[in-house]
């Protein structure tokens, strides 16, 4: 019995031996039925999308070297038809139900950073790398110009408000003096002042006229104010002379009186009130005009020490770039202007004093101007008394009226001739921006090609802020810039040789640098851009230039010496030998744009400019070698390398989307050009209910 009971044990544990072997055979056929199925899948899935990404823009490729394809239905289309031809090939039991395209990857995404991915793959595969050592060596140059701009962008602006201080001071002299002026300072005439002819805070005296009690202390600002034909009125004279018009009239009677006709003293009385009237008024509204003058004046002062010293700030920071030399020679001139402009001396007034004098007058003025109302009256026997009174009022309320505390030194005033100031510099400034075309190109030979097409690449230059600095310099970055170099023309391209008739534009790195619609207005402002460059480094030699820096300082010091405000001189010196910079800047960029080199540093044997030839607007260059340096087209690599990335990467889609155009392709648009696509397709096995999915994705980067 027990031998029975244990073959009936080994009987059934062999035939669970049996069965789990069995399993474990067809478990595995099925994993490899199921490995095979999935392998099958996978295949067709990455053929079929590859497949469909085999329809790029041909010209594209062509033209840039760049892989891009229209998003178009077809991709899905395609690529089912390839998955259903690629697995009825291998296993007829697999079935494909659907794909599902759920992201895509447009050109224009992302500040255009897949133009760049693309580029930078196709420049790092050729020989084109080595580029990037040799450009490295010309960045610092270009960091250098750009902190040497902001530094004089910043000083211009001091000595912008500093000029505002000294026309509000000129504007004093004007409304208290009753002396002409004019952006220059005062107007002169035979070593004289010339007076105004509109009245002036002064105009009231309360006394006798002499220069004491006007408070001039200069016989060429006394004499012509005086003699003018609103001069200096003595109002306590008028005055005394309605309270002999009231005596008068009063002994007299009114009939008698009358017989004088226009001399009778109710008429003598009129004139005289009128008189009274015309200064009172005249002198209280200049008052009030040169009090609200006095606190522009305050506002404009206190925006010059603040801006001095972010001068003085920024100049500290960027030490180690600029070098020690021109550190030394910017900081030295910011000090000077620090200092001297909070000192009183030889300025031509104490604003402090003069807004307390002022204020003082204004208040007797109102009071007096107050009674004016009540003294205008016909003049009749019955009424002389209580007139009488009145004007005894009006005189006890000027009785406070003084000039004191309102005298201007004049001690720095050239009245051998009117002064030229420098509004003039300013003028030649704005002349050169306006015109820079005409000073540096003919402007026939430039090209007249404009653009009129909505939806380009450009227009999204902005919308995406990926934080990159304005001056990239990665070695990505460099390789784009040299990649637009070689696909793209400049006008240095065209010096020589025809403009191309069928493209919609000829300057197009003109074009990526600025994104405007003519080639015109691009090359404008790429010369714009590049004077700017030219003007900072320019300016760094001059400051290193004692010989010139004094040439500056002596033209400020004789068009500003006037105030006495040394801060104002030193700042219209820095006005001289900035535009002297700018100037230089045009010859520049005369020989840049007749396709010659420039040096990146000036010297004083390289430096073509003297002052006198910028004050007659000479621009002309004698030399006509072509010495050693960096072309246009350097300069255009610098202005590329401070680009930011995303302006390039759109306009660079741009400038394609209008070569596409001019070969064509009036439709194509980067917005709808894809370079990378993520899908799904859906599978089910005939045998079996269930559904497969297989990710796939392609990318030309």
């Amino acid at each position: 019995m027990i031998k029975k009971d244990v073959k009936a044990q080994i009987t059934i544990m062999a035939a669970l031996s049996m069965t789990i072997v069995l399993s474990l055979i067809l478990t595995c056929i099925k994993s490899v039925s199921d490995s095979m199925r999935n392998t099958y899948i996978k295949s067709a899935c990455m053929l079929a999308i590859e497949g469909a990404f085999s329809c790029y823009h041909n010209d594209m490729l062509n033209e840039y070297d760049i892989l891009v394809m229209k998003k178009t239905d077809k991709i899905k289309r395609h690529t089912e038809d390839y998955i259903r031809q690629n697995i009825e090939s291998e296993n007829k039991n697999i079935e494909l139900t659907g794909v599902e395209f759920n992201d895509f990857g447009y050109m224009t995404s992302n500040g255009g950073d897949y133009l760049m991915k693309e580029i930078t793959a196709y420049m790092n595969y050729g020989i084109y790398s080595e580029v990037v050592d040799m450009l490295k060596d010309t960045q610092r140059q270009v960091e250098k110009a750009e902190i040497i701009n902001e530094l004089v962008s910043d000083i211009s602006a001091c000595e912008n408000k500093m000029a505002d201080a000294d026309e509000k001071i000129l504007e004093l002299v004007r409304l208290v003096d009753g002396v002409r002026t004019n952006e220059a300072g005062l107007v002169i005439k035979n070593k004289h002042a010339e007076a105004v002819t509109e009245g002036f805070a002064k105009m009231a005296v309360n006394g006798e006229i002499t220069m004491a009690t006007v408070g001039v202390n200069d016989s060429r600002i006394y004499n012509p104010v005086r003699g003018s034909a609103l001069g200096y009125v003595d109002v306590s004279q008028i005055l005394q002379d309605m309270i002999d018009d009231t005596d008068g009239l009063f002994e007299m009677g009114d009939e008698e009186s009358e017989l004088s006709g226009n001399n009778s003293y109710a008429q003598l009385y009129k004139r005289n009130y009128e008189a009274l009237k015309n200064s009172l008024e005249t002198s209280r509204n200049k008052t009030k005009e040169a009090l609200n003058v006095l606190d522009g004046y305050t506002s404009a002062k206190s925006g010059v020490d603040d801006n001095i010293y972010e001068c003085i700030n920024k100049l500290e920071k960027s030490r180690e770039i600029i070098g020690e030399e021109i550190y030394n020679g910017m900081m030295q001139d910011l000090n000077d202007m620090k200092q001297s402009g909070g000192s009183e001396e030889l300025k031509m007034c104490d604003t402090y004093t003069l807004t307390n004098a002022l204020k003082r007058n204004q208040v007797i003025l109102d009071g007096a101007c107050a009674v004016l109302d009540e003294l205008d009256v016909g003049l009749l026997q019955n009424n002389c008394k209580s007139v009488r009174q009145k004007v005894v009022k009006c005189q006890g309320l000027l009785s406070g009226l003084s000039a004191k505390g309102m005298e201007f030194n004049y001690s720095g005033i050239d009245f051998s001739s009117n002064g030229v100031g420098l509004k003039a510099l300013k003028k030649i400034k704005q002349m050169i921006t306006e015109g820079i075309l005409a000073l540096v190109v003919n402007t026939d030979k430039i090209s007249k090609k404009q653009i009129n097409y909505t939806g380009l690449a450009s227009s999204m230059t902005g919308k995406y802020d990926n934080g990159d600095s304005a001056f990239n310099k990665t070695k990505d970055a460099l390789l784009m810039n040299e990649y637009l170099m070689m696909k793209f023309n400049s006008y240095a391209d065209y010096i020589e040789s025809e403009n191309s008739l069928d493209d919609c534009l000829d300057y197009t790195l003109e074009y990526i640098l600025e994104g405007r619609d003519s080639d015109k207005e691009n090359l404008e402002q790429v010369m714009l851009k590049l004077s700017g460059i030219r003007t900072g480094i320019n300016l760094a030699y001059l400051i290193t230039d004692q010989e010139k820096k004094a040439q500056a300082y002596a033209l400020a010091s004789g068009a500003l010496g006037f105030t006495g405000n040394m801060a104002i001189i030193k700042a219209g010196q820095y006005l001289v030998l900035s535009v002297w910079a700018y100037g230089e800047a045009i010859t520049d960029l005369q020989k840049l744009y007749s396709g010659k080199k420039v040096e990146l540093v000036k010297t004083k044997n390289t430096w073509n400019l003297s002052l006198e030839k910028l004050l007659a607007m000479d621009f002309g260059t004698d030399s006509d070698e072509d010495g050693s340096g960096i072309d246009y087209e350097g300069y255009i690599r610098m202005l590329l390398v401070m680009e930011k990335a995303e302006h390039k990467n759109y306009r660079t889609m741009g400038a394609m989307e209008l070569k596409m155009i001019s070969m064509g392709h009036e439709d194509f648009r980067m917005k709808d050009y894809i370079v990378s696509a993520q899908a799904r397709a859906f599978f089910k096995c005939k045998e079996r209910p269930k559904i497969y999915k297989q990710y796939m994705k392609c990318s030309y980067i």
